[in-house]
């Protein structure tokens, strides 16, 4: 999966051109995380379609970092997250965005270090 990041105004509807865009395209959305700072709107946003995805932001002339984002499954339990997380840093793997995904009991994760992340999680 790719992630996409970038930045949007602060302002009323500012996302939803975006959400409505991919709509039309038949685009998923798999998992998105947004916030503020300093007046503009941060988007971490994951999709089922890439290709797509890269094509719209571009002809909105949205500037955007894309990065692989990876898909982890966790079970629902009380500190599962925190030892995601202990593992990575053990490695010394810095984790560069964290969100929820739409799915159940899912996090998506962008970090530095892709291969070694998926080898010491076990992921395909």
């Amino acid at each position: 999966m790719k992630e996409f990041s970038f930045l949007v105004g602060n302002c009323p509807g500012a996302l939803v051109g975006i959400a409505e865009a991919l709509g039309n395209e038949r685009v998923n959305i798999e998992g998105i995380g947004g916030l503020t700072v300093l007046e503009e709107g941060v988007i971490g946003l994951v999709t089922d379609n890439p290709g797509t995805t890269r094509k719209l932001l571009r002809e909105r002339g949205l500037d955007f970092e894309e990065r692989e984002a990876l898909v982890i499954d966790l079970p629902n339990h009380p500190g599962e997250l925190a030892t995601l997380l202990g593992r990575l840093r053990e490695e010394r793997v810095n984790v560069l965005s964290l969100y929820a995904s739409v799915g159940r009991n899912q996090v998506i994760l962008t970090v530095d270090q892709v291969e070694r992340t998926k080898e010491i999680l076990h992921l395909t």
